[in-house]
């Protein structure tokens, strides 16, 4: 697809591919360059996409801000889903729906619709704003309950919700509507504290500047401005950007699926990182650390190599904290 857009404008292109080995060798070295535990995992490639952009140029546009402010994402759409789904028979809904989704065969794929599916169904049942964050998130409240171990959550008190700084910014803030709403949650979380650290990071550890055009001050007001109809329209999202470009790039460019920047984390778990992941996630170090519950750790590591679970994002989360946090003290 990028070519095609770069023969399209008659423009350069340049690329580069990501090898399971190459982000296994690299792994540790962005890790370092990380002040926090990131478990955004596409910090892999945009670190490698940065490196490699900075041979050519100093400067490099991004299209950060566009999926946030016009509703550019797959939850966009899957809220619009909910609200279906909510009004069905609850005995329809518990009875038959969630206990076929159980059932679905698990694929490795990225984002394959049985993850999917299954994060859908874990989200339901929260408030619009939190089941966003079970959405985006690896442990959902309940999950991280069984995670920690008893001393984390005894010292951590019985008030402690990680979805705190989430209900404390939305208290008493009114929407014109849901999507504004949601809007609202990517553009201060998602958005600030996920894709701009990223590349921030990832880009400035290569001296490499990355600009975001979509986040220029008056565009980002005048796209807040507008009504939520000009951004998704039906289950159409990023209508009003579609429609301004619709006789400026190749139909099949407008019509593909949204892509995003992820890698294949799932498959890459079971075989070129599983190594990787048994030592750092391995019973005797979790012991010894007294963090997590390793009980819970490794059977959620043995479900994910046997393929009856794909636990991902959990696995994933929990490799890079261990590995940013042996690495820090």
């Amino acid at each position: 697809y990028a070519r095609q857009v770069a023969r399209h404008f008659g423009v350069s292109h340049h690329q580069e591919r990501l090898s399971a080995d190459t982000m296994r060798e690299i792994l540790p070295e962005v890790i370092g360059l990380l002040d926090e535990p990131f478990a955004d995992a596409s910090v892999i490639p945009t670190y490698l996409l940065s490196r490699f952009t900075r041979r050519y140029v100093t400067v490099a546009l991004g299209g950060d801000g566009g999926d946030e402010l016009l509703a550019g994402y797959d939850p966009f759409e899957a809220h619009k889903w909910a609200g279906v789904y909510e009004r069905l028979p609850a005995l329809l809904r518990r009875g038959l729906i969630e206990p076929l989704v159980a059932r679905l065969p698990v694929s490795h794929r990225n984002m394959s619709f049985d993850f999917k599916a299954r994060q859908f169904i874990k989200g339901m049942g929260y408030p619009r704003a939190l089941r966003n964050q079970v959405w985006l998130g690896a442990f959902s409240f309940e999950e991280q309950k069984n995670l920690l171990a008893p001393e984390v959550l005894q010292a951590a008190g019985e008030a402690w919700s990680p979805y705190g700084d989430i209900t404390k910014l939305m208290d008493g803030r009114k929407f014109p509507d849901n999507l504004a709403e949601l809007i609202y949650l990517y553009s201060n979380f998602y958005l600030a504290e996920d894709i701009l650290a990223k590349v921030d990071r990832a880009s400035m550890a290569v001296s490499l500047e990355v600009r975001a055009p979509f986040l220029d001050v008056e565009l980002a007001e005048f796209i807040n401005r507008l009504p939520s109809s000009y951004k998704m329209h039906g289950f159409k999202r990023k209508h009003l950007l579609k429609e301004a470009m619709k006789h400026r790039l190749p139909k099949r460019i407008m019509q593909r699926s949204k892509k995003g920047f992820g890698i294949p984390l799932a498959a890459w778990l079971r075989a070129e990182l599983k190594p990787m992941m048994q030592e750092h996630l391995n019973e005797s170090r979790l012991k010894k650390d007294g963090l997590f519950n390793h009980q819970f750790v490794q059977r959620l590591i043995h479900e994910h190599l046997n393929g009856t679970r794909d636990h991902r994002k959990q696995l994933w989360t929990l490799l890079v904290f261990q590995m940013w946090r042996e690495r820090k003290f």
